[in-house]
């Protein structure tokens, strides 16, 4: 992973929505309109949080999805917003569970409001995101990213159950990024396919799209945890460490070790102490662990692509194909 700055990563994010900038743009303005209807200290906290920024990549794929099909109307800018709703909900009640301080280069929800406001916080984003999805009033829609949020809260209270269980598998490790990302990723898609009135198969393709670039996404966020920059990537680094969780660089590299080497890199893991974490780090990035986890990432992003080859050729599948490329190569 290449060092690159903050604001070359965001330009080059700019470059690949340059086609569908008009529409996350609107989705900019439903986000805000969330945040300003409510009551109290309501629009700051919610402010506090959209206005943090971010890749706004789900309602991108929303976007580009509902694109495929030829779809004008609004609808996808409505069901972008909701699914953006879910996932800062998600990153609110995460960095509460991390102890995370830093969320976007400022302190996370928790660290500026408290956790009992930034936990209500999450919540409340919830109850706006299918508040905004039942405007629509099409029962499929709210239905589908009601089961993918279901399956992202499953994932998440399964993944801290298996806190500092140094035995955790590939596959574990593989269902649970499968449940706290790919999942949303994948509803994001078929919901533009449901606006877009696209077929039960060309519906199942773009769900494929979305899971896969969902699992190369967590894989490249894993690992950047790891190795990764705080200038560059804006938010507190390490925590997957300090909080007892195994990601795809960690198992690699305990799976490669002798006996004797397990045991010592399985110390250092059970007592993340800020010693041991260096430690930890050198030797990942010295085994070929984070070469392996990017590997494993473009496998995915590859998987993606594949899942478009039914669509023909056009702007929208352009754009979806360099989203995939773009997701394995950055560094925040």
């Amino acid at each position: 992973m290449s060092p690159i700055s903050l604001k070359q990563e965001q330009e080059k994010l700019e470059d690949l929505y340059q086609y569908i900038f008009p529409y996350l743009l609107q989705t900019e303005r439903v986000l805000q309109d969330v945040a300003t209807r409510g009551k109290g200290m309501i629009p700051e906290i919610v402010n506090y949080v959209v206005q943090a920024g971010g890749k706004r990549l789900r309602p991108a794929l929303v976007v580009l999805s509902a694109q495929l099909g030829g779809t004008q109307s609004d609808d996808p800018i409505t069901v972008g917003a909701a699914s953006e709703l879910i996932h800062l909900a998600t990153l609110v009640h995460d960095d509460i569970v991390d102890r995370a301080v830093l969320r976007h280069q400022k302190p996370t929800a928790a660290v500026q409001f408290g956790d009992e406001v930034a936990i209500l916080l999450g919540d409340y984003l919830y109850v706006e995101a299918f508040s905004l999805l039942a405007s629509l009033n099409d029962p499929q829609i709210v239905d589908l990213f009601a089961r993918s949020t279901r399956t992202m809260c499953q994932g998440e209270i399964n993944q801290v159950r298996r806190r500092f269980q140094l035995d955790l598998s590939l596959s574990e490790y593989l269902a649970f990024i499968d449940h706290k990302t790919a999942t949303l990723m994948g509803a994001a898609m078929r919901g533009g396919a449901r606006l877009a009135r696209l077929s039960t198969d060309q519906a199942t393709a773009l769900g494929h799209y979305g899971w896969n670039l969902g699992m190369a996404f967590q894989i490249i966020d894993d690992t950047l945890d790891l190795v990764g920059e705080e200038g560059v990537t804006g938010k507190t680094l390490r925590t997957d460490l300090a909080n007892g969780k195994l990601t795809l660089p960690l198992i690699w590299l305990r799976e490669k070790l002798g006996a004797e080497e397990r045991e010592k890199f399985l110390g250092f893991l059970r007592e993340p102490t800020m010693e041991n974490v260096q430690l930890i780090i050198s030797w990942v990035k010295e085994s070929g662990a984070i070469k392996e986890g990017l590997r494993q990432a473009a496998n995915f992003a590859n998987q993606a692509n594949t899942a478009l080859q039914s669509f023909p050729d056009s702007t929208p599948h352009k754009t979806l194909s360099a989203i995939a490329q773009y997701i394995v190569t950055r560094t925040r």
